[in-house]
């Protein structure tokens, strides 16, 4: 038996001196891999995004320089012609000579007559040419001020060229007008290609001198406009081109024509100010073998120093597994001697860790537990039949209070006012009350055990199969515990619309759906009659109602003659009253849209701030009656974007500006509109500095023909409908919109919408 012990305990420590280390290796190769993919994965991240950050950076300089050239060209358009003397005048050509003096890479600039006739030029150069034939004349012609590169062709023979390669213009073009502010002709500027290179140069220099990179410009339709030789003029297709979205960059592996592997950091522009951007991309690449030789040599030191890692855990996984195991034979021999029957007490054992000491001092308790739950269990077998009596007692007690409680449910369902109809998951009739008799016609017996259906107009039935499939595949369900309007049947047929509130009971034993249902026929009555009211009286007095306010537009704009001070002012009045008018009518006709759920909204996704930029130029001209000036101010979301329809949106945004406007105090008040990109959503929001909003009446802001107080209301105007309509409007983009106000002080309303990802 003690030899048997000592192989045995000899054998267990080996078992886990080899366990200890071969799990030391496997979690030190488990740990270097973890450690490899990851650091080798960053490594390549920050490698890529460096080439999309040069790209970026180069998209950046090109349309910023564009914008530049764009908006020198646009401010002269904007001043020749108009100080009455003839274009082709001295002043002109000595202004047009001055500009490419300062800025060599315009190749040519000039003024054409209406009909394309050069009138003066840099240097003379096409003078009294017709130019009415190329690209940049018609387009300017048609508001398009800007065209992509392309080869010279008239000026290729007139201007010198010591590049060696045909020379490339970028055209910008803006038509000009006179002391009448009538077209008289178009000034345009052909931009020299080579600006373009000096940019390249500027970026990639720096970094070129530890790298090997090229950069690369495309066209909108991916054409190589700048890059080298072998690829210029040359049309790329490439996958991660196709996915690239308008003002992003990304990097991605890529095969190019050349039949090499490059990592590739791209950029697509995305204008600058007020310069639209021609669609160009820029392309910066890299061989794929000399990008990520640094990260193989990373790969090399991680795995050297993971060996040495799984060297040493090996060495000490051996010498752990001795420690343990020597306590342990200690206890095996007691645990024999236990089994035999011999009576033992284990000495407590001073090991290395609490375990073994724990073990041993347990296995001491255990003996005398066992001797103690004998004696125990004999006094338990005495006493099981008194509690086996006393259970049985209160479970009948229980019972009966379970039948009272079912017959005071049953009389309160019996007896309430409402009609109440029970259906379990299979969708057949369980429960009907007395009102429900009285309000659908069926009898309780002829009803009970007959399928939902019944009371299901036709057109509805698919709908109904549909929601109760949907529940027994997720077990859950939107319709509980909220307030549906519907129509049931009654048992003569007759559609009879009705509220109805249902509960479920879904327990181990109870599994129902619980109906209380409301005839609600007279009120949709007395709302059907509201509604059409509502909307042929507005409709009616629409039409007669425009052609006032145009008129009293007409004659209070002076366009019909001067009237008298007196008249005057009984015009100003009556305009405004119109044009309050009018205002109410379009509000009321929103509400019952809304309310008839005819609304519609034409939600695309788009930036947000373009839309509050296009909201203050529209709210503008009404802040100026209260000396008002609007700030923006764009935080964090500036490329927001959200999935909405900019009428409604604008909407709701010129209406909270017009009561920030109304209500701040005039004479250089400052209203502040502000952007912000929170996690999940945009937020939009107005603040004023006016009198703040009541303490009594913050709970009713958003209900309908809600005021503060009449006095302000006669005081400030307004129809009390706007800010219900713009919680409908916000609601219906799945948004939220609130308001903070202290009394005195001022109020900011905001509302959030849900961002989305432009596709």
């Amino acid at each position: 038996m003690k030899s048997s012990t000592q192989i045995s305990a000899k054998s267990l420590g080996l078992y886990l001196a080899v366990c200890f280390s071969l799990l030391s290796v496997l979690l030190t190769l488990i740990l270097l891999v973890v450690i490899d993919v990851t650091v080798t994965k960053q490594a390549k991240a920050s490698i890529g995004g460096n080439l999309a950050e040069l790209a970026h950076q180069m998209s950046y300089r090109l349309d910023r320089a564009m914008f530049e050239r764009y908006r020198e060209v646009q401010l002269m358009a904007d001043r020749i012609g108009r100080d009455g003397k003839p274009v082709s005048g001295p002043e002109n050509r000595r202004m047009l000579d001055a500009l490419q003096r300062t800025y060599p890479n315009y190749a040519w600039i000039g003024a054409t007559d209406e009909q394309g006739k050069v009138l003066v030029a840099t240097r003379g150069v096409l003078e009294n040419a017709d130019v009415s034939a190329r690209p940049w004349f018609q387009n300017a012609k048609n508001n398009l001020h800007v065209g992509d590169v392309h080869e010279a062709k008239m000026l290729a023979k007139l201007l010198s060229n010591n590049t060696g390669e045909p020379l490339r213009f970028v055209d910008i073009a803006f038509p000009y007008g006179g002391l009448d502010g009538t077209t008289r002709g178009v000034l345009a500027a052909h931009l020299s290609w080579v600006w373009a290179l000096d940019i390249q140069r500027s970026i990639m220099e720096p970094v070129d001198a530890a790298r090997k990179l090229d950069a690369l410009i495309l066209s909108a339709d991916n054409i190589v406009l700048l890059g080298p030789p072998g690829l210029q003029g040359q049309k790329l297709e490439l996958d991660s081109l196709k996915k690239l979205q308008l003002g992003t960059n990304s990097f991605n592996t890529e095969r190019l024509l050349d039949d090499h592997e490059y990592l590739v950091g791209i950029s697509r522009g995305n204008g600058y100010d007020s310069y639209p951007g021609l669609g160009w991309k820029v392309l910066v690449r890299e061989r794929l073998e000399d990008a990520y030789l640094p990260v193989k040599h990373l790969q090399m030191q991680v795995l050297w120093i993971g060996i040495a890692v799984a060297s040493l855990f090996s060495l000490l996984g051996w010498r752990v597994a001795r420690i343990v195991t020597r306590p342990l034979k200690v206890l095996s021999r007691s645990a024999q001697q236990l089994e035999a029957g011999q009576p033992v007490k284990i000495d407590v054992i001073k090991a290395a860790y609490t375990e073994v000491n724990t073990l041993s001092g347990s296995l001491n308790s255990l003996i005398g537990n066992l001797q103690q739950k004998e004696a125990d269990l004999k006094d338990l077998n005495a006493t099981l039949e008194n509690r086996v009596d006393q259970r049985t007692v209160e479970l009948k007690q229980a019972l009966e209070s379970v039948r009272d409680n079912e017959n005071r449910i049953n009389t309160i369902i019996e007896t309430a006012q409402g009609a109440f109809i029970g259906v379990n998951f299979e969708g057949r009739i369980t429960d009907w009350n007395t009102q429900a008799e009285k309000m659908l016609g069926w009898r309780r017996e002829d009803i009970l055990g007959q399928p939902l259906d019944t009371l299901v107009p036709e057109r509805f039935k698919a709908t109904i199969s549909k929601t109760m499939q949907v529940f027994a595949n997720t077990g859950s369900a939107n319709f509980i515990n909220t307030h549906l309007e519907r129509l049931v049947l009654t048992n003569d047929g007759r559609e009879l619309p009705v509220e109805i509130r249902i509960g479920l009971i879904n327990t181990p034993k109870l599994k129902f759906f619980s109906a209380f249902l409301h005839d609600i026929s007279e009120r949709k009555q007395v709302e059907r009659m509201k509604n059409e009211f509502i909307s042929t009286a507005s409709h009616e007095l629409r039409t007669p109602l425009t052609a006032i306010y145009g008129a009293l537009s007409l004659v209070n704009s002076g366009l019909v003659g001067e009237l008298s001070p007196d008249a005057k002012e009984l015009i100003g009045i009556s305009y405004r009253s119109a044009e309050r008018l009018v205002r109410l009518l379009n509000d009321i006709l929103d509400v019952e849209k809304i309310e008839s759920r005819s609304m519609t909204y034409e939600r695309v996704v788009q930036p947000v701030l373009p839309l509050l930029e296009q909201s203050i130029r529209a709210t503008q001209a009404y802040a100026d009656q209260y000396q008002v000036r609007f700030e923006l101010v764009c935080e964090s979301g500036q490329d927001a974007q959200a999935k909405v329809d900019a009428d409604r949106v604008i909407q709701v945004v010129v209406n909270l500006l017009s009561n920030a406007a109304k209500f701040s105090p005039a004479g250089g008040a400052e209203v502040t509109v502000r952007l912000q990109r929170l996690p999940g959503f945009a937020r939009v929001s107005v603040t004023d500095s006016g009198c703040g909003i009541p303490e009594s009446f913050r709970s009713r802001v958003f209900d309908r023909f809600a005021q503060a107080d009449a006095s302000d209301q006669r005081q400030k105007g307004g129809t009390g409908l706007g800010l219900s309509i713009c919680k409908s409007i916000i609601e219906a983009h799945e948004g939220q919109i609130d308001f903070v106000s202290e009394a005195g002080k001022g109020s900011e309303f905001y509302f959030d919408l849900p961002l989305a990802t432009p596709g």
